[in-house]
C-alpha cells in the first residue's frame, strides 16, 4: 500500500516512524535522486542501452524505428520527459506489442526497466534495500505523484531484502 505524504523527505526518524524516502530528481536525499527515473543511470534492456528510465519511458511514445525513439534512449532528466511528442499517443509500442499508456502491460515494462537499472547500478540497489521499512513516496513540492513508481520500488526493495536475509 503506498504511503501518504507526511511532508518529510529526509532520512530522520520522526515520532510517527521513519520518514518517507522521496523518489524525486530534486529530493534532498541522494538515494531519492538516484532512484528517480530522471537520474542518468545507464542500463541495457533487450540489447538497447538507455541513459535513464525516463529516456526509456519517453522512447515508448515514438514509433519503433523512428528517429525520435532513437534519440529518446540517450536522454535523461527533464530533457527526456520534454522529448515526448505532443499530443502524446494513447497507444504505445514496444518490440511489436501495443499497449495503452499506464496499462498493466506498460507498468510491467517500466518495472523491467527499473530492475535493469538496479542490476546495472548495484550500489543504488543496495541503498534501496538498506532503506528498511521507510515508506517510498514520489512527491514534488509536497504533492504526491505516480503511485505505480512507489509500488514498484517497494516490491523490488522487499525482494532485495529477502535475498539479503
Amino acid at each position: 500500500m503506498p504511503a501518504t505524504c507526511c511532508g518529510h523527505n529526509d532520512c530522520t526518524v520522526h515520532a510517527d516512524g521513519p520518514s518517507p524516502l522521496n523518489v524525486y530528481s530534486k529530493a534532498d536525499e541522494e538515494l531519492g535522486r538516484l532512484l528517480s527515473n530522471f537520474a542518468h543511470t545507464p542500463f541495457v534492456m533487450d540489447g538497447i542501452t538507455y541513459a535513464s528510465v525516463e529516456g526509456f519511458y519517453s522512447s515508448l511514445f515514438w514509433p519503433e524505428g523512428d528517429q525520435g525513439r532513437r534519440a529518446a534512449v540517450a536522454l535523461s532528466g527533464g530533457s527526456a520527459k520534454a522529448f515526448r511528442p505532443e499530443p502524446a499517443p494513447v497507444t504505445l509500442i514496444y518490440r511489436g506489442r501495443f499497449f495503452a499508456h499506464r496499462s498493466p502491460e506498460h507498468v510491467t515494462l517500466v518495472e523491467r526497466a527499473i530492475r535493469a537499472k538496479l542490476i546495472a547500478h548495484p550500489a543504488i540497489a543496495d541503498g534501496l534495500a538498506a532503506s528498511g521499512d521507510r515508506p517510498i513516496v514520489h512527491e514534488i513540492h509536497g504533492v504526491a505523484q505516480d503511485p505505480a513508481l512507489c509500488e514498484i520500488l517497494t516490491r523490488i526493495r522487499a525482494e532485495l531484502q529477502a535475498v539479503q536475509r
